[in-house]
């Protein structure tokens, strides 16, 4: 889908992931799934983060919602995401000598709709829907083309794998046609105690005018039906000599 210049469906768009939020967020404090042996299971997630790196912050917020059914369990749900963030970059500008500093804002919001299969100890979700990014770059940078709103279409495949007992991977993998734009993640964790898992994990993001890897590690804490995710490592721009560090904080819930 092309770029949108007298429209901003952001806002519709924006608007509907608050809505289901909200609406997941009230569905979880009424009602529960009920499993075969009568007690009440979880049907929602909610999850909240932030990311950051020595020339970006991005924070996000969404929740899933099974209908009605157990989250964990196989079967139909709906994916919504909402969010915002800053980053600031050197480039140059035509007639003008020496790099200009450019200071970007963005916001995004996703509805997706997916289903989540399970066969042993592998989970597998996929989703599909749409998402729209803005961009709004100051001063205005020419050749930049990630810059204004595009609507597009938008995938995104959730991988997980109990390897024994303790130790376990996960794949996660985004792409839309939204200013070319993807997401990939990968980690390997082990439990250390019941409350505690540690491991490694490395990434990859970008769009059509960007490309970024990452490395590093992450402690997650675990409190019942809610999970505390801290990573950070080494981050780096694949076509600038640009090497720094990321730091990000994840939080996970089931209603």
């Amino acid at each position: 889908m092309g770029r949108l210049e007298q429209i901003n469906p952001h806002r519709l768009l924006c608007g509907a992931v608050l809505v289901f939020a909200g609406l997941a967020l009230f569905w979880s404090a009424s009602a529960r799934a009920q499993s075969h042996d009568g007690k009440a299971v979880p049907h929602t997630e909610l999850f909240s983060g932030t990311d950051a790196t020595s020339n970006a912050l991005f924070g996000y917020a969404g929740a899933v919602w099974a209908f009605g059914h157990n989250i964990s369990g196989e079967g139909l749900r709906v994916k919504a995401l909402a969010g915002t963030g800053g980053y600031n970059y050197d480039s140059s500008l035509p007639g003008m000598a020496g790099s200009v500093n450019f200071d970007g804002d963005v916001v995004l919001a996703q509805l997706l709709g997916g289903y989540l299969w399970r066969k042993g100890e592998l989970t597998v979700k996929v989703y599909a829907g749409l998402g729209f990014e803005e961009h709004d770059i100051s001063p205005a940078d020419p050749g930049n083309s990630v810059n204004g709103g595009e609507l597009g279409l938008l995938g995104q495949v959730e991988l997980w794998r109990n390897l024994g007992e303790k130790s376990w991977f996960s794949a996660d993998v985004s792409f839309g046609d939204v200013h070319g734009s993807y997401w990939a993640q990968m980690r390997l964790g082990n439990r250390l105690s019941r409350r505690i898992s540690v491991g490694i994990e490395g990434g990859a993001l970008g769009n059509e005018d960007y490309d970024s890897g990452r490395g590093g590690g992450f402690l997650r804490y675990h409190l019942g039906e809610a999970e505390l995710t801290f990573s950070g490592g080494v981050s780096g721009n694949y076509h600038e000599d640009d090497t720094g560090g990321y730091a990000a904080f994840g939080y996970y819930r089931k209603f």
